[in-house]
C-alpha cells in the first residue's frame, strides 16, 4: 500500500491570488494605514509617511533572515532586548554522580539537588562580582594597599637574608634569630 507524502510542508498557502494569508494581512494593513493618511495629513506629509509604512509592510511581508519572517525575527529581538539578563556562574560544583545498581536512585538525587535552589539574592551575595560593587557604592578600597606581592616580600626578607657569596652568586640564608 502506498501512501502519499506531504511535501513543501513549510511554504505557506496561496490564499489572496500569489499572496499567503499572512502576506496579505501585512500588505493590506498597510494600505489601509496609508488610506487613513491620505484624508489626514497634507500632501507631501502623506508620501512621506507612505513610502516608510508601505516599505515596512513589504518587508515584514516577503523579507526572510536565514529562512525565518523578518517579522519574527523582529519579535525574537524584542524578547532578547526586553527580558532582564543575568548570567550567573556559580563557583560550587555537584558532586559526580554515583553509579548504582538502582538506576532510579540517581534520578531521584539529581531531582532533589535541583529542588533546593538557591535564590537569586543568596547567589548574588557570595559573588565576587557583587563585593567589588558593595565596594564601590560604599567607597571602600577596591584593591588593598599591601599587595599580595608585597606582602610576601616582606615575609621573605623576615625569614631570610640575602647575601653575596665571594664569587659574586648572589644567595638566600635562613636568619636564625638567637635571642
Amino acid at each position: 500500500m502506498q501512501f502519499q507524502v506531504p511535501q513543501f510542508i513549510d511554504t505557506e498557502d496561496k490564499v489572496v491570488g500569489p499572496f499567503s494569508l499572512r502576506q496579505f494581512a501585512y500588505v493590506g494593513g498597510g494600505g489601509i494605514v496609508c488610506a487613513i493618511f491620505y484624508f489626514m495629513l497634507q500632501t507631501w506629509l502623506f508620501v512621506i509617511f507612505s513610502i516608510i509604512i508601505m516599505g515596512l509592510a513589504l518587508a515584514v511581508s516577503f523579507v526572510k533572515i536565514q529562512g525565518r519572517p523578518l517579522f519574527d525575527v523582529i519579535v525574537s529581538a524584542g524578547r532578547f532586548y526586553w527580558r532582564p539578563q543575568i548570567y550567573i556562574w556559580q563557583t560550587t560544583r555537584t558532586p559526580a554522580r554515583r553509579r548504582s545498581s538502582e538506576g532510579s536512585s540517581a534520578v531521584e538525587n539529581i531531582a532533589s539537588g535541583m529542588a533546593k535552589k538557591a535564590s537569586l539574592q543568596s547567589i548574588l551575595a557570595d559573588s565576587p562580582l557583587h563585593k567589588s560593587w558593595e565596594n564601590l557604592q560604599t567607597g571602600s578600597p577596591l584593591v588593598a594597599k599591601n599587595s599580595d606581592k608585597q606582602f610576601l616580600e616582606k615575609k621573605m626578607e623576615e625569614r631570610y637574608q640575602i647575601y653575596q657569596k665571594t664569587g659574586g652568586d648572589r644567595d638566600a640564608a635562613r636568619r636564625v634569630d638567637y635571642r
